[in-house]
């Protein structure tokens, strides 16, 4: 299998590995709010929803105070492509610091692969914050 990143290509075996890799754009000092892409794959006859359970439960037990603010559907990409995503708002606590993430948890057509969007701030997202991750969504180009 071709393998395509940012910087270039390389040829993996195709033995029914799963992309589990992670993008993360940090600043520097750390402030603001850090962008993260993984990826994952849908397990055997299941669906987004049941993904989002799954992955909701098992951050559950890696880490503390998990709070769930909102779960809805989010649009991302332009609107011609129709790609919908679902949209989690949580808080909770990783190593005694409290942090506030937006995830948009979606497929693109006809895979089983699931992408994740995250946005990821120490601090309550503001305006600021808000406009990058509806920027950031809106922004979204599947590669052909």
């Amino acid at each position: 299998m071709r393998y395509h990143l940012n910087e270039g290509q390389f040829d993996t075996p195709d033995d029914g590995r799963i992309d589990r890799s992670m993008n993360v754009l940090a600043m520097p000092d750390g402030s603001g709010t850090t962008l993260i892409v993984s990826r994952d794959a849908l397990q055997t006859q299941e669906n987004l929803p049941q993904f989002v359970t799954r992955q909701m439960r098992d951050l559950t037990c890696q880490v503390s105070q998990l709070k769930e603010v909102s779960r809805g559907e989010v649009s991302v990409g332009s609107p011609v492509l129709n790609l919908w995503a679902i949209e989690l708002v949580t808080q909770f606590k990783q190593n005694g610091q409290a942090l506030y993430q937006r995830q948009a948890v979606f497929q693109l057509s006809g895979r089983r692969n699931v992408l994740i969007f995250t946005a990821s701030s120490a601090i309550p997202f503001d305006a600021e914050g808000l406009a990058l991750w509806q920027r950031t969504l809106a922004s979204f180009q599947p590669r052909t």
